[in-house]
C-alpha cells in the first residue's frame, strides 16, 4: 500500500535524524527515573503505605504521563504535513504514486510508530526497575497501563498530524498544536465550573454533564479508561462516586480514544485535500 511506503520512510528518517534515539532516551529516563523515585518516596514514608508495588507506581505515573506523552505526540506530529508543504517537498512526495490521503495516513502511522517504540522502551526500563526493587509487582496491571500509554501517544501524534494538515505554514501548525493542547486539556475541563459560577447554576449530585467535560479530552479518556481497567490503583478517579452512566465505562473510553485517533487526521485530510499546495 502506498501509505505504508510513506510510513516506512518517516520511521527511517526519524532514525537518521536521531529523533528516535532522542525520544527513546527521554522516555527511558522518565519512566525508569519515576519508577525509582516512587520506590525511594514510598520507602521514606511519603505515601503512608511502605509497600512498593505496581499499582502505586501506576497512580504515581499516570498524571506525569498525561503531560509528557501528549506534548511529545504533538511535537512529533505537528509539522508532518505543514513542514513538507512549506519546504516544497510535498510536491515531490505527491508527484510519486501517493495521494494526499496516503500522505496523511502514512505520516500518522510512521510518526506514531516512532513515538510508540520510544514509549515502549521506556516502559521496559521502568519494568526492570520494578522487578529489581519493588516488594510486589503485577505484570497484568502494568501491561494495561502500558497499552493505554501507547494509545495516548498514538492519539496525540494523530492529532498533531491532523493539525499539521490544516495549514501550509509550520509556524501556524506550532501555534495550532499549542492552542489545541491548552484548549482541550486545560480550558475544556474548566467549563462546568465557569458555567456554574457565571449562571449561578444548581448542579445535582447525580448530574452527568459536568463530568463529560473531564472525559472528552484524550488524557481524560485515558485516565477514566485506566480507572475502569485497573480500578485497584485508585489514582484520583473514584468511579463509585460518579453518576451511574455508561458514559464513564471502559469501552466508551476506548471508543473515545479511537474517535480522536481517527477524526483528528480525517478533518486535517479533508482540509489538506481541498487546497492548493
Amino acid at each position: 500500500m502506498s501509505w505504508s511506503v510513506i510510513a516506512k520512510k518517516n520511521f527511517q528518517d526519524a532514525m537518521r535524524s536521531r529523533m528516535l534515539w532522542g525520544l527513546t532516551a527521554l522516555f527511558v529516563l522518565f519512566m525508569a527515573g519515576m519508577a525509582y523515585l516512587f520506590q525511594v518516596f514510598t520507602e521514606s514514608g511519603g505515601t503512608g503505605d511502605p509497600t512498593v508495588d505496581t499499582l502505586g507506581l501506576i497512580a504515581f505515573l499516570s498524571s506525569p504521563v498525561t503531560l509528557l506523552v501528549p506534548i511529545t505526540g504533538l511535537v512529533v506530529g505537528h509539522k508532518a504535513i505543514a513542514g513538507e508543504v512549506e519546504s516544497g517537498s510535498a510536491k515531490l512526495l505527491l508527484s510519486l504514486p501517493h495521494s494526499r490521503r496516503d500522505a496523511v495516513v502514512g505520516k500518522v502511522v510512521g510518526r506514531a510508530a516512532v513515538l510508540s517504540l520510544s514509549i515502549l522502551v521506556g516502559l521496559v526500563a521502568s519494568l526492570l526497575v520494578m522487578v529489581a526493587l519493588y516488594d510486589e509487582y503485577t505484570l497484568t496491571s502494568f501491561a494495561i497501563f502500558g497499552v493505554f500509554s501507547l494509545v495516548l501517544g498514538a492519539v496525540y501524534t494523530a492529532i498533531g498530524v491532523g493539525i499539521s494538515s490544516l495549514t501550509n505554514d509550520s509556524g501556524r501548525a506550532t501555534i495550532g498544536a499549542a492552542g489545541f493542547y491548552l484548549l482541550v486539556e486545560f480550558i475544556l475541563p474548566l467549563i462546568p465550573t465557569g458555567l456554574v459560577a457565571l449562571l449561578d447554576l444548581q448542579v445535582s449530585s447525580d448530574a452527568v454533564w459536568p463530568f463529560v467535560f473531564n472525559v472528552l479530552p484524550p488524557s481524560g479518556a485515558y485516565t477514566f479508561a485506566l480507572a475502569n481497567f485497573v480500578p485497584e490503583a485508585g489514582f484520583g478517579v473514584a468511579l463509585g462516586s460518579l453518576p451511574d452512566s455508561i458514559v464513564f465505562d471502559g469501552v466508551t473510553m476506548v471508543a473515545l480514544l479511537v474517535a480522536w485517533f481517527v477524526l483528528a487526521p480525517l478533518v486535517g485530510y479533508l482540509r489538506f485535500n481541498g487546497r492548493d499546495l
